[in-house]
């Protein structure tokens, strides 16, 4: 039984944090997967005992989906500078979307098919998916190392109009391709030299369509929006636009 991942949940009590539990996602073989949560604390994951812990299997349909042939298949080996990109399961049965990640890794593979055949300067570069016993296993990108907030931490000059309009001009490419990005947010902006590039195509939908269970962020996204409308990115922008306004201190177009 390997460990995956643990981490600390808290909560908050008269004020302060306090310690909840731990969750733990476990891995058997090679598509055994199962989650546990306990009252113990660990300072390393060799003290953990699972003896006695109740464990809960993760289906491997909610995790990785069947893969298609009309997806693009990496090669194999990756590039250098690969990105790949796995669901955590440390959120699996926290929510309604953390049962569906592999819808979610489907309609992104969808998603980065359509931009793999149509790339853009300010669109994440897409290679391809990892497949491993007929299933897709991650999500392959060209790795960008510096993130929008991280960038302008930096104390060389940026030219935040710019990278504006290079935000612009990815939406709008998407856009023209009937895609609908729905969750434009400093995360979800990298820089490449002093070039914005989109990334994250998760709650990407077609124009019209109805939002996934994953859309959007709040503060970021239309509060009650449930379909993919152009609206969905212009108020994305017009937040990103403010964000780059505290940063500089005057507008930026």
């Amino acid at each position: 039984m390997n460990i995956l991942e643990n981490s600390e949940a808290f909560i908050e009590e008269n004020g302060d944090l306090i310690f909840d539990h731990t969750k733990i996602i476990l891995q058997r073989n090679n598509d055994e997967y199962f989650y546990t949560t306990t009252k113990q604390r660990f300072s390393a994951s060799s003290q953990i005992d699972f003896s006695g812990m109740n464990l809960i299997q993760i289906p491997v349909d909610d995790i990785w989906p069947i893969y298609n042939s009309k997806f693009t298949q990496a090669p194999d080996p990756l590039p250098p500078n690969t990105y790949v990109k796995q669901p955590s399961l440390l959120y699996y049965g926290d929510t309604a979307a953390s049962f569906k990640l592999s819808s979610q890794i489907l309609n992104e593979a969808e998603v980065c098919e359509i931009l793999i055949n149509h790339p853009h300067r300010n669109i994440a570069q897409y290679i391809g998916c990892i497949v491993q016993n007929g299933r897709i296993r991650g999500l392959c990108f060209k790795k960008y190392l510096l993130s929008l907030t991280q960038r302008l931490q930096d104390a060389t000059p940026f030219d935040k109009g710019s990278c504006l309009q290079g935000i612009k001009e990815g939406v709008n490419h998407l856009h023209n391709l009937g895609l609908i990005h729905n969750d434009l947010k400093p995360p979800n902006i990298m820089i490449d030299g002093d070039n914005p590039i989109i990334i994250d195509f998760d709650s990407c939908k077609r124009l019209g369509e109805k939002l996934g269970a994953k859309a959007g962020t709040i503060g970021w996204t239309i509060v009650g929006s449930e379909y993919a409308t152009l609206e969905n990115d212009l108020f994305g922008i017009s937040k990103l636009q403010d964000f780059l306004k505290v940063d500089c201190g005057k507008n930026v177009s």
